[in-house]
């Protein structure tokens, strides 16, 4: 079930202790940034819908869902830490294009749409890096469409692996510990493949020991070798 906003369903959490470190917002704006802890399956914008707010991911998981006219969803992408969500449709006025749903407990800073747009276009510096922020998501957008019309399944759930692996801060260690915010059929929807399909890829690839599932957990023994899948 999808949640939407209320107080029973929120919690403030104040000014995070390590913000992002791509910019502050704190600093940007100079005003105390409205900082809350969502839960898992809470939907931050609605497909159709006009965003009245610009979110900035400080820790968390976001899939972006885009449904069509009978009701037949497919997740077109994800966002993760330092990534903001509602940008192109503050700046357009128009509707947001997909929903933003939590996966896992996000930490998320809100910023009114007004607020955004004044910085933006009275702040070059906070414009640049919203510009380098937004061309990186095009950037890894573009590419992610590139392996789901050239890769194998296979090859795309290991590119899939090794960004949760990056998120963790772990890429390059051994035996690393994951615990994917997606049900394997998210996942499976994600790269394109049945969930039928995607349990003999993840069985066949541990069958070769590149991984190991272990209670609701994907150990990595070497998340380098995943490059070679």
């Amino acid at each position: 079930m999808i949640k939407r906003e209320s107080s029973s369903k929120r919690e403030a959490v104040g000014k995070p202790s390590s913000l992002s470190e791509t910019f502050d917002l704190y600093r940007e704006f100079e005003r105390p940034p409205l900082v809350r802890s969502y839960s898992p399956g809470f939907e931050l914008l609605q497909q159709g819908m006009p965003a009245d707010h610009v979110y900035l991911i400080h820790d968390g998981a976001v899939k972006l869902v885009w449904t069509e006219a009978k009701g037949k969803e497919t997740i077109v992408g994800l966002r993760w830490r330092e990534s903001f969500l509602g940008v192109p449709s503050v700046i357009t006025a128009g509707p947001c294009p997909t929903s933003a749903i939590t996966l896992v407990r996000s930490v998320v800073e809100r910023i009114p749409a007004e607020n955004f747009l004044d910085g933006l276009q009275t702040d070059s510096n906070l414009a640049w890096k919203i510009h380098q922020i937004q061309s990186r998501e095009l950037e890894e957008q573009l590419t992610w469409l590139g392996e789901l019309a050239c890769c194998s399944a296979r090859s795309r759930l290991a590119n899939v692996l090794r960004r949760l692996i990056a998120l963790n801060g772990t890429a390059g260690n051994s035996n690393t510990r994951v615990r994917l915010p997606l049900k394997q059929k998210e996942i499976a929807e994600f790269i394109g493949v049945t969930p039928e399909y995607l349990s003999r890829l993840l069985h066949g690839i541990a069958k070769e020991c590149h991984i190991h599932l272990r209670d609701g957990w994907i150990v990595i023994p070497d998340s380098r070798a995943l490059a070679a899948l």
